[in-house]
């Protein structure tokens, strides 16, 4: 793993090719809340000033999803690892570590990943949550990957999060932009899948997207543009650079799903196809740390990424944190 203060700096890591990790993607999951929430109810029922074509014309968003009627982060997070388990043919008792990426944890204490395993009987792992925003994701896979390199075994990574109940209502600036949801990846050092490179950095500022204890999430939009057109394609030619390949090769690029003209915008200098980019924000808004797993299982159920395909999953978000990880399937 690496730290640095930006992506795409001039260590000479950056162009070094490193080992190879034995990792397959064995299942994939996903559990989303069931009430649908369109763009009108933001000016319909609490009374905006915005319009649905405004949200759609700059986010993508037509639509995301609102826990309710008894789901919460732990029962989503639950949900999404028992189908990620199920699609992997594996028994909650084989599962040897759970790490789930989650910004809004159930409790204080205990971890949400304990309450997870709780609900699954996965009595034989060990259970910890990541909090690196919506980049989490990322930082639970590398984790997971390489606590498995050593000690062999299947791993569940998911990551969950009820954006739902980080916004002031009252704030079209952010409250337009979440929604909630899980996904989770079962990964295992058995299989022909491999993790060709990965990166994760933190640069420690806090302004453009915090949340402060029992407050709102607030966020800089604009220092946000520019810190993802920085970081996002600066990750992308690092994890290319390292495993030896060009952005052509890549045959999916599933990133965070934060702002779809932000991100399709970032990633157009590489010259990457928009049909070569997933993209799923416009039914699910920005769900933190899920995201990338909710798209991944997307990409892999409608056969958009498949067995051998080159897959690189890149995220970014609060810290601030980025990262990324280029797969063979």
């Amino acid at each position: 793993m690496n730290t640095s203060t930006a992506a795409g700096s001039s260590k000479s890591a950056v162009t070094m090719k490193r080992q190879v990790l034995q990792a397959s993607i064995l299942g994939t999951g996903s559990a989303l809340p069931e009430r649908i929430v369109p763009n009108a109810y933001f000016v319909d029922e609490l009374g905006l000033d915005t319009s649905d074509a405004w949200i759609t014309e700059r986010t993508g968003i037509r639509e995301r999803r609102f826990a309710s009627n008894g789901e919460t982060l732990v029962s989503l997070a639950t949900e999404a690892g028992l189908r990620a388990l199920e699609a992997a043919g594996l028994c909650p008792d084989q599962i040897d570590i759970i790490v789930l990426a989650t910004s809004t944890a159930a409790y204080r204490l205990p971890a949400s990943a304990c309450l997870v395993q709780q609900n699954l009987l996965a009595e034989n792992a060990v259970a910890f949550d990541i909090n690196s925003g919506c980049a989490g994701f990322e930082f639970a896979f590398d984790v997971a990957v390489r606590y498995l390199q050593s000690t062999g075994g299947n791993g569940l990574v998911i990551g969950a999060d009820l954006g739902s109940e980080l916004c002031d209502p009252t704030d079209r600036g952010t409250v337009v932009f979440f929604g909630d949801g899980a996904g989770a990846a079962v990964i295992s050092t058995r299989g022909g899948g491999q993790v060709l490179a990965s990166r994760l950095h933190t640069r420690g500022n806090p302004q453009p997207v915090q949340a402060k204890a029992r407050g709102p999430i607030t966020m800089d939009g604009r220092a946000v543009w520019n810190f993802v057109h920085q970081v996002l394609p600066g990750t992308i030619n690092e994890l290319c650079n390292e495993a030896g390949i060009s952005p052509a090769d890549i045959k999916l690029v599933v990133p965070h799903q934060a702002n779809s003209t932000m991100i399709c915008s970032a990633i157009e200098p590489l010259h990457i196809s928009r049909d070569r980019i997933f993209m799923n924000l416009a039914q699910y808004g920005n769900t933190l740390a899920a995201s990338i797993p909710i798209g991944l299982d997307e990409a892999l159920r409608t056969g958009r990424a498949k067995s051998g395909d080159l897959v690189l999953l890149v995220g970014f978000g609060a810290g601030l944190a980025w990262g990324g990880t280029l797969l063979r399937l």
